[in-house]
């Protein structure tokens, strides 16, 4: 077995109204005065006024920035980091989803490091690892990015049209289930495809290992049987529950491992069509199972037992792969996932331009399989095609 790392940063306190542990954490950090990220989705949920309740219940000062962009794009960030350090803020409160939390972690990065963030974006080799000047804590609202476990902080290059990453973490998680329960229906879908997608890339990986296997695995297992359960029900607190542990493990196992083609694949359809990550990560996902069953059926094999699929032993890996990737579908449908074809976009952009990027994107050197673009073209080939 070859010599691997893990560790559990930042701690997490988990369960329904860890909302309300908040203000103790804050004071534990020695903060006094707080910046809360979140976007207009979390403000109309009425999520922000629960955080803001906290805070003035506990007599903390507090500034508020509520209109967090998707995919944050550096020139935001530079603008509210600017800010935060001119209010002199001493902690960063991220709400949200991975765009929020992704703000919060810049916005802390900021405080340390010379403006603009895009100086520290690696368009050619791996991302740089910087430290936060404040505390950062993150609150998700979704089940799907991890990123409140994981050192990923995605950045939005205007400039150069692409989503770069720079590795940093939070300070701490809180994970409520009962804020994910203000979720729509395709926000619960993608961002659980999302989660789905992490861990399936986190057990094929190159980098992948042991400790994150187990984790990966398990929340699969949670999300095959209690995505569906929350897409219909959203009020349902056990689904809910069981769907932000899975989220969260699934962002443990893949911030050791880190994901390959299928995320690369998925930018280079929002690199065109900017559609949702989750929903990307969807559509790509059977068919990089099929392509790396080729390589890593044993692997392949784990993701189909824990969706419920019958493998025999005696299964080729090509039959495992196809296996693998038809219950990843069916997934989907269970929870209302349109076709590339339904959303009316290009094929021939889809796959020709979507190729070249993904077969020249860092990502592909953690895939098992060799990426060019014939590679990359047969998994955005069928996503467009296979999936209807």
């Amino acid at each position: 077995m070859k010599i691997f790392e893990y560790a559990q940063n930042p701690p997490v306190i988990f369960g329904a109204g860890a909302i309300g542990k908040l203000s103790e954490e804050i004071k534990k950090f020695d903060c006094k005065k707080i910046l809360c990220v979140f976007d207009d989705g979390v403000k109309k949920a009425g999520i922000g006024r629960q955080v803001e309740k906290v805070l003035n219940d506990a007599d903390i000062e507090y500034l508020v920035f509520d209109n967090v962009m998707a995919d944050p794009p550096d020139t935001m960030l530079d603008e509210m980091g600017q800010a935060a350090r001119d209010a002199e803020i001493d902690c960063v409160v991220g709400i949200g989803g991975g765009s929020s939390m992704d703000t919060a972690k810049a916005i802390s990065i900021l405080q340390k490091h010379d403006l603009p963030i895009r100086q520290y974006l690696n368009l050619d080799g791996p991302p740089l690892t910087l430290d936060g000047g404040v505390p950062v804590i993150l609150i998700p609202t979704s089940s799907g990015t991890g990123s409140e476990v994981t050192r990923m902080c995605i950045v939005s290059n205007v400039e150069a049209n692409a989503k770069l990453p720079i590795f940093t973490s939070g300070s701490l998680a809180i994970v409520d289930p009962e804020l994910s329960k203000s979720a729509p229906a395709g926000v619960t879908a993608n961002t659980g495809l999302d989660a789905f997608a992490h861990a399936a890339e986190a057990i094929t990986a190159n980098n992948g290992n042991p400790y994150s296997e187990v984790l990966a695995v398990e929340a699969i297992k949670r999300i095959a049987k209690y995505l569906p359960v929350a897409f219909v029900d959203g009020n349902n607190i056990e689904a809910r529950t069981e769907m932000s542990l899975a989220a969260n493990w699934a962002g443990i196992a893949f911030s050791l491992t880190d994901v390959h083609i299928g995320h690369a694949s998925a930018d280079s359809i929002a690199a065109s069509y900017h559609t949702p990550h989750g929903l990307n990560c969807a559509w790509v996902t059977p068919a990089v199972l099929q392509l790396v069953a080729t390589k890593v059926p044993e692997k392949v094999k784990l993701i189909g037992v824990a969706l419920g699929v019958d493998i025999a032993e005696e299964d080729s890996p090509e039959e495992i792969g196809k296996k693998t990737a038809d219950a990843c579908r069916l997934l989907m449908k269970k929870v209302g996932v349109k076709s590339l074809e339904e959303y009316e976009f290009d094929r021939n952009v889809i796959i020709t331009k979507g190729a070249l990027y993904a077969a020249n994107h860092p990502l592909r050197f953690n895939c098992p399989v060799e990426i060019d673009e014939a590679a990359a073209s047969f998994i955005l080939s069928s996503a467009y095609d296979d999936y209807k």
